[in-house]
């Protein structure tokens, strides 16, 4: 890197009126306009919503994610017998006392007695050809209309079906006590 001296722009018509302005400005009292403490707290909400939404689509192990992508308060979350509520948390976040209760007991994950898989809410509710027959007349819209079976749209805010049908298939197949 070399550093070399220029001489300054004396002489050229358009830097001297520049000097001049900026010149005049350094006497004058500068005019600082805040802004009202709310319009802050809207900016810096927002900025955390953001940062927040990043941090939860950035974790793969997140199993809630797959029932809401986009973080905003639980609409759905109404019930009012707390019982239902608590399933279908339960139920969202795919920790249940079938598919977790190993952890506490210190023993291994259970397996599905028809088909070997790791049981999972995604398995019981979705996947294992065991409850196919049983699923059809609680899910039955997404047989008719030829929508593809996935977890948001079964525990989600918007649910293609209503939570019941997926507590009356739970209570079907003598899951939910």
């Amino acid at each position: 890197i070399h550093f070399c001296w220029v001489p300054s722009h004396i002489g050229i018509h358009g830097n001297e009126e520049a000097d001049r302005a900026a010149g005049a400005c350094v006497n004058r009292t500068i005019e600082i306009h805040t802004l009202p403490v709310t319009d802050y707290r809207i900016t810096l909400r927002n900025k955390i919503k953001d940062s927040w939404q990043v941090e939860w689509d950035s974790d793969p192990h997140n199993k809630l994610h797959r029932v809401k992508p986009v973080l905003s308060e639980w609409r759905s979350a109404r019930h009012r017998e707390r019982f239902y509520e608590v399933i279908l948390c339960r139920l969202r976040i795919g920790h249940t006392h079938l598919t977790h209760g190993y952890l506490l007991r210190n023993d291994d994950p259970p397996m599905c007695d028809y088909c070997s898989e790791t049981l999972s809410v995604l398995h019981i509710l979705l996947v294992c050809p065991q409850f196919n027959n049983e699923r059809r007349p609680y899910f039955s819209i997404f047989f008719r209309k030829q929508i593809p079976f996935h977890l948001a749209l079964l525990l989600g805010d918007e649910p293609v079906t209503p939570y019941r049908q997926v507590f009356n298939l739970l209570e079907k197949i003598n899951i939910l006590h």
